[in-house]
C-alpha cells in the first residue's frame, strides 16, 4: 500500500486523517494524495428558485464562492501543518521515495466528484466525525465504500498512536468479507498479528479457523478467534475484541447485508461510519 487518498472539507477531521494516511504508510512511505473537496458555487443556482432578481442572485453566488474558498483556505492549512510535522515532501507525482503528499481540489457534486481519484489509489482514509456534524463527511465516506472499488479506513477523530500493527479480520463467510481479506493482504502481510474473528451472533457458523489457515500458509501470523455477540451488537462486541486483542484496525466486508436490511435493522457497516474507537478498513 503506496497512494491513500484523503479527501479534505476544511473543517473538523482533515488532521487526523492526514496523520493516520501517513502513520498506515509508515518508515517505507508513500505518497498521500490530499484533495479538498468543494461544490461549484454555480451548483446553488437551481435552489434559489424563481422570483430572485439578478442582484440577489449575485449575492448567493458571492456567498457560495466565499464558503468554498474558505473551506479551501482551512484545508491547505491543516495541510501544511501535517506536512510539516510529519516531515513529508511535497511532491505532486510521489515519486521521490519516503514519505511524500500533494495538495489539489476537485470542484463538483458532494459526493461524487471525489470517486475518479480514489479508484486510482490503494485506498481512500477518512476520520469518523458525527453525521450531524459534518453530513459532507458521512455522505463521502458512504460513497467511497459502495462506489470507489478500494478500501475505505475510517479513523475516529482523536490521535492514535499507530494503525495496521495488529488487525482483526471481522470474518462471517460472506464474499465481502472474502474481498475485504483480499484487498488487505498487503497490509495483513506486514502486521505485527493478525486474528480472525467470528462473532457468534445466531447467524453466522463460519470457522475463523479456515481462514486463519489460509493466512498462515501465506506467511502471515494469524489466530483465530471465536465471541459471543454482546447485547450491544455486533460492531460493539468487535470492538471488546479488539480492545482485548490490543489491536489497532478492524477489517470488516462492507454491506455484507442487502443495505435496505442495514437501514431498517442496523448492522456493522452503518456502525462503524458513524462509532468507534478503534480505526475501521471497510471493502466490498
Amino acid at each position: 500500500m503506496k497512494r491513500i487518498f484523503v479527501p479534505l472539507l476544511g473543517e473538523l477531521g482533515d488532521r487526523t486523517a492526514l496523520d493516520a494516511a501517513g502513520k498506515l504508510l509508515g518508515p517505507s512511505g508513500g505518497h498521500v494524495d490530499a484533495r479538498v473537496i468543494r461544490r461549484d458555487p454555480r451548483d446553488v443556482l437551481p435552489i434559489v428558485g424563481e422570483g430572485f432578481g439578478a442582484a440577489m442572485i449575485d449575492e448567493v453566488m458571492s456567498a457560495a464562492e466565499k464558503a468554498s474558498k474558505e473551506r479551501a483556505d482551512k484545508a491547505k492549512q491543516a495541510f501544511d501543518h501535517w506536512v510539516s510535522a510529519a516531515g513529508a515532501q511535497v511532491d505532486a507525482k510521489g515519486e521521490t521515495g519516503g514519505l511524500s503528499a500533494s495538495f489539489g481540489d476537485l470542484v463538483g457534486p458532494i459526493p461524487g466528484v471525489e470517486v475518479a481519484a480514489e479508484r486510482v489509489c490503494d485506498a481512500v482514509m477518512c476520520s469518523r466525525v458525527p453525521k450531524d456534524v459534518s453530513p459532507d463527511r458521512a455522505a463521502l465516506m458512504e460513497v467511497a465504500v459502495m462506489e470507489a472499488g478500494r478500501p475505505v479506513i475510517i479513523v475516529p477523530d482523536a490521535e492514535i498512536e499507530s494503525i495496521g500493527t495488529k488487525i482483526v479480520v471481522a470474518w462471517n463467510g460472506s464474499a465481502e468479507a472474502a474481498r475485504a481479506v483480499s484487498m488487505a493482504m498487503p497490509l495483513l502481510a506486514r502486521a505485527e498479528r493478525v486474528v480472525v474473528l467470528t462473532v457468534a451472533d445466531g447467524d453466522v457458523s463460519s470457522d475463523p479457523e479456515d481462514l486463519a489457515a489460509t493466512l498462515r500458509a501465506n506467511g502471515i501470523q494469524a489466530d483465530a478467534v471465536t465471541a459471543e455477540m454482546d447485547r450491544a451488537g455486533v460492531a460493539a462486541t468487535l470492538e471488546v475484541e479488539a480492545g482485548k486483542q490490543h489491536a489497532d484496525l478492524i477489517l470488516i466486508g462492507a454491506y455484507s447485508h442487502s443495505r435496505v436490511r442495514e437501514f431498517v435493522m442496523g448492522g456493522v457497516t452503518d456502525d462503524a461510519l458513524t462509532e468507534g474507537s478503534v480505526p475501521m478498513m471497510l471493502a466490498r
